[in-house]
């Protein structure tokens, strides 16, 4: 099996262009679809909107101090680094690389990926 290759999307100019809620969450766009962004302990993480689980925007939980961002439902944690809740439950939320660089902030696709709408 091959490492997996990304196609980038830069998503702000610099890092401070990025709106962050109070707990540590960010809803982007990327081609029209959007995603959200965590941190944690400096590093950053993309993730899905919404809670596999509930539906709920995930812009309205927040990063907890083990790296997971919760639900605000049934606050039901997903591993940012992994995306497997933590719960053991069989949920996984849609997770993608991310890259500080010095010419801006990006997310990165899997190239080839089954859904492709990127």
């Amino acid at each position: 099996m091959g490492l997996k290759k990304y196609k980038w999307h830069k998503i702000a100019g610099e890092a401070a262009d990025i709106q962050w809620t109070k707990g540590d969450v960010a809803e982007v766009q990327v081609n029209g679809k959007t995603l959200c962004l965590g941190r944690f302990n400096e590093e950053w993480y993309g993730f899905a909107l919404l809670c596999p689980h509930a539906g709920a925007p995930l812009t309205m939980g927040y990063i907890d101090g083990a790296c997971h961002v919760v639900c605000p439902v049934h606050s039901l944690k997903f591993n940012l680094k992994t995306g497997r809740d933590t719960n053991d439950e069989g949920y996984k939320l849609k997770t993608y690389p991310v890259e500080v660089r010095a010419d801006g902030v990006y997310v990165g696709f899997e190239e080839g990926g089954l859904f492709k709408w990127l």
